[in-house]
């Protein structure tokens, strides 16, 4: 965060050529900004997309859970824009504890029209799931929200059964990211300590619905030549400990010797990372979308995902049965040893990723903010 809040300085003040322009459309986005989370990469990618279109003042998030006033000077700091736009985490306003959540004293403060772009939904299970329903109405339903932004059917759905109206929340594509420009491959290996090795990787932060127990399962079922990548390392937020949970699975499959957890890694480092990457794999027991695997398809990458709707949906992925080891580790092979498969998932990677990108999501987000404002305006 930069700046204290309360200080001119805790706005980011962004698109300096556009906000000297008086009729520029003013957007106040609440987003995790230098955090490490996916929220801040999927963030910095639109507003550079919206820019110099509209004038984005980036209201800084924190997964450090702060006093109630912060909450309400972030509040206030929205109020700047024309149009509010939250990238909503439960962990940016302390999480779903009644008593720790700083959500109500930041929702009562918003007064502009409110676009909510939730990105995910925990529904819980068993008793919690009641808890979860009425905390989960009464924080993403609540204040002035406009419009709800999604990127599953599956989000979409759970919103409607919440209450949201359907015709105010839009499903937009997951966007992908471009790529940076490719380190050399063989380079990579030997700097990596790949050469020789068969590269399967799972990218982004920890998250055990990931299904890497999965992948674990289906490495033991490979020949030796094959090595299992997570990219990736806790997430700020995450206090789990499932890298510990991973290393205790490695070792019960046998396969701790081709097994490698990076930690957290750069853009350049997981770029160079990518390129050394044989087959991504995306084994989710569950899940909504994922920004990580959009981030292979931006590097044009096969892909091995389990059959979800999200990765049924993308139609350039190699999908094997949920929670099938077995398959799993077929359907690796069959991509690892057939060059013509493997070229054509690069191929459908390719064409995805070109008509997915940041552009066509701040297309849709403009749209979206100029309907807000239209209605606002009576002219809707």
């Amino acid at each position: 965060m930069r700046g204290h809040p309360g200080s001119d300085s805790f706005i980011l003040w962004l698109s300096p050529k556009a906000a000297a322009n008086p009729n520029i459309v003013r957007i106040a986005l609440l987003t995790s900004w230098n955090e490490r989370c996916g929220i801040a990469a999927y963030s910095r990618g639109l507003v550079e997309a919206l820019q110099p279109r509209v004038e984005v003042r980036v209201v800084p998030a924190s997964f450090r859970r702060g006093p109630p006033a912060l909450y309400e000077t972030m509040a206030a700091a929205l109020n700047e824009g024309d149009v509010a736009h939250v990238q909503h985490s439960y962990a940016f306003f302390g999480g779903m504890h009644p008593l720790r959540t700083r959500y109500p004293s930041f929702i009562r403060g918003v007064r502009r029209p409110l676009v909510l772009t939730v990105h995910e939904l925990d529904e819980g299970t068993g008793p919690l799931a009641i808890y979860k329903r009425w905390f989960n109405r009464r924080t993403l339903l609540a204040g002035p929200v406009r419009a709800w932004v999604v990127h599953s059917p599956s989000l979409r759905a759970a919103l409607i059964a919440l209450g949201a109206p359907a015709d105010r929340i839009h499903l937009h594509p997951m966007p992908v990211p471009e790529p940076l420009p490719l380190p050399d491959g063989d380079a990579s290996r030997r700097r990596l300590d790949l050469v020789g090795r068969t590269v399967l990787t799972i990218p982004g932060f920890l998250a055990r619905r990931k299904g890497y127990d999965l992948a674990l399962a289906a490495l033991a079922r490979l020949p030796k030549r094959y090595l299992l990548l997570v990219a990736g390392g806790p997430h700020a937020a995450d206090r789990t400990r499932t890298e510990d949970w991973l290393r205790a699975e490695a070792r019960r499959h046998g396969v701790e010797d081709r097994f490698r957890i990076t930690g957290f890694l750069s853009d350049e480092r997981l770029s160079e990372v990518l390129v050394a990457t044989d087959v991504v794999l995306a084994p989710f027991h569950s899940m909504s979308a994922s920004a990580s695997l959009h981030l292979a398809l931006g590097y044009r990458k096969a892909i091995v995902a389990s059959d979800l709707p999200p990765n049924r949906a993308l139609d350039c992925v190699a999908l094997f049965p949920v929670g099938d080891a077995d398959a799993l580790a077929q359907a690796i092979r069959a991509v690892v040893e057939n060059t013509d498969r493997r070229r054509e998932l690069e191929q459908a990677a390719d064409a995805f990723a070109r008509h997915h990108g940041y552009a066509a999501l701040a297309e849709r987000t403009l749209a979206l903010y100029d309907a807000v404002l239209a209605e606002e305006r009576g002219q809707g």
